[in-house]
């Protein structure tokens, strides 16, 4: 079923519109969740429940032009994946998981105003602008590394290179997205 088709059932609130996306979306949704949570069934369950609830009840939040439903609904599970991972932490009283990224390690929720939404927009639009202008490779692994929460022995694997040599890769991939986000916003530092 089409997303268009998927979006118009959950906005009339017909179950049916649910079961398309759960069968559309469900393994990339759970693929997302098991990079960042690890192999807990239950709160990768959760958190794709969770994102069947988030999008069950704000549907008329989305917007088709803005961004594909796979990215809106890949953001939701990320996000809320992250979210569980730091709940985890806080109730057994342990320290994040060590392959959380640096990324989520520094996301910080925030402030409610106006000024601040509009700043993070700014900011994400120049990140999303750094990140499309990378080779197809790089853009990849990027993606693997920092959206998806992959370990760099998983994404060695899965893209065929060493450890070693995704690291460096990744090394300089920062330093070059620092860079070209420095010029597109005007900082000295990457947020």
């Amino acid at each position: 079923m089409r997303d268009r088709k998927i979006i118009k059932l959950i906005e009339k609130r017909d179950e049916k519109g649910l079961e398309a996306l759960s069968e559309k979306y469900e393994k990339l949704l759970t693929y997302i969740a098991t990079g960042i949570l690890g192999s807990n069934v239950e709160d990768i369950e959760e958190c794709v429940n969770d994102t069947y609830l988030k999008i069950w009840n704000h549907i008329h939040e989305f917007d088709l032009e803005k961004a594909s439903f796979k990215t809106y609904l890949s953001v939701i599970v990320r996000n809320t994946s992250i979210n569980r991972l730091r709940k985890i932490s806080r109730m057994e009283g342990v320290s994040q998981k060590e392959e959380l990224s640096e990324l989520a390690a520094d996301y910080v929720d925030q402030r409610q105003n106006v000024e601040a939404a509009l700043e993070s927009k700014e900011n994400m639009q120049a990140l999303t602008k750094v990140i499309e202008g990378l080779k197809k490779k790089d853009k990849e692994m990027v993606l693997r590394r920092y959206y998806y929460m992959q370990s760099s022995k998983e994404i060695a694997f899965q893209m065929g290179m060493s450890v070693n040599a995704v690291d460096s890769k990744l090394s300089r991939l920062r330093k070059q997205m620092k860079q070209q986000y420095e010029i597109l916003t005007g900082e000295e530092r990457m947020v």
